[in-house]
């Protein structure tokens, strides 16, 4: 795979070109990378490439968002194949009531299904009761709540206080988003057991916790 791929990737992204997309991932694939390898040497680094530009203001919030849903048009290109056994264990991720930035939350899902997790996938701006319904439809005891700015990073509180009133004590929400990365006490402060900071930290954080269910339970 030559080194620019991923930028070309970016780039087919922000000029909102899913065919000129899917090309790079064509191009990569013929160029000898694997299927299983698309997703972190192609995928990760372009999206990286994106959420980096909006955050240094290099492209502005429309283009971001444009460009993102693009992403998801063509994820599916570039997803591996489940080879992982079902872990047993289920994770609600979804990106708070208010806040649309999906990038952070489709990669750490793509990761934890990979990994063998049962992931579902609320969307974005997802209501605190929304959380909570699907915590009881599905038994879920981790939540990963996803925000990327600190007027909706300070919402995420309000999904560990409807947990709270309905007796939901022992679900794990983990924080996901630059604002918390940036400060952990914010994430301390919204009533989160721990900060997703990326796909390998969102593996260790839930593998972690899955021991540690599966040990009380078992």
């Amino acid at each position: 795979m030559s080194d620019d791929a991923p930028a070309h990737l970016y780039q087919a992204l922000v000029s909102q070109d899913p065919a000129s997309a899917i090309g790079v991932i064509e191009r990569t694939k013929a160029a000898g990378v694997g299927q299983e390898q698309l997703f972190d040497a192609l995928f990760v680094p372009a999206m990286a490439m994106l959420g980096g530009a909006w955050a240094s203001g290099a492209i502005d919030e429309i283009t971001f968002t444009q460009a993102a849903v693009i992403a998801e048009q063509i994820q599916s290109f570039v997803t591996p194949p489940s080879a992982a056994p079902d872990s047993g264990i289920t994770v609600l991720v979804g990106c708070v009531q208010g806040d649309s930035h999906s990038i952070a939350k489709d990669i750490t899902g793509t990761a934890l299904k990979e990994a063998g997790h049962r992931v579902i996938d609320l969307g974005v701006d997802v209501r605190p009761a929304e959380f909570l319904e699907r915590v009881e439809e599905t038994g879920a005891r981790i939540l990963i709540v996803c925000a990327e700015t600190t007027a909706t990073a300070t919402s995420v509180r309000g999904v560990r206080e409807i947990m709270q009133q309905a007796g939901h004590t022992d679900v794990v929400l983990l924080a996901s988003g630059g604002p918390f990365v940036a400060d952990a006490a914010l994430a301390r402060s919204v009533g989160a057991n721990g900060v997703v900071a990326g796909a390998e930290s969102g593996l260790r954080l839930v593998e972690r916790v899955a021991k540690d269910l599966l040990g009380r339970t078992g």
